[in-house]
């Protein structure tokens, strides 16, 4: 069963995907995501039309995949009503665009969260999101974002 939730942040609705299930998966540590998105962007870099699997692709119980441009456009996204909408002047973007691979972390409400992000070619930056909870131990190489 698939439920949403939703934040307002900075006057912004922003729709986060949830995935409830019942089924135990592999622990979620920083190194299974990073080969993860390792093998998605070659599989991307190879077939376009894979980025569509990411649709439906859960990490834990609350991580999802999205793709942003470095003009801060989403590219993809599981919300598809997301898909082109900019969020340029957002600060976790512009941090994503900026260093374009990388690990920050954040509140938002009473839980942190975590993205992971990595550039999947010249003009687009594949992201992570999650939930800090889902994550083993969260990585030492993700910094404190500071919200602004």
């Amino acid at each position: 069963m698939r439920i949403n939730s939703t934040a307002i942040f900075k006057g912004v609705m922003i729709i986060f995907p949830l995935a409830i299930s019942c089924t135990t998966a592999a622990p979620v540590t920083s190194s299974t995501i990073r080969k993860d998105m390792a093998a998605i962007k070659r599989d991307i870099n190879v077939n376009r039309s894979d980025i569509n699997s990411l649709k439906n692709k859960r990490v834990g119980n609350t991580g999802f995949y999205y793709v942003v441009d470095i003009e801060g456009n989403v590219v993809f996204h599981p919300q598809t009503a997301l898909i082109g909408t900019s969020f340029k002047n957002h600060w976790f973007i512009n941090k994503i665009i900026t260093e374009r691979s990388g690990c920050l972390t954040y509140p938002l409400g009473n839980r942190t969260h975590v993205v992971f992000f990595e550039q999947l070619n010249d003009s687009e930056i594949l992201c992570l999101s999650i939930v800090s909870d889902d994550i083993r131990q969260t990585s030492l190489e993700c910094r404190q974002a500071e919200l602004k």
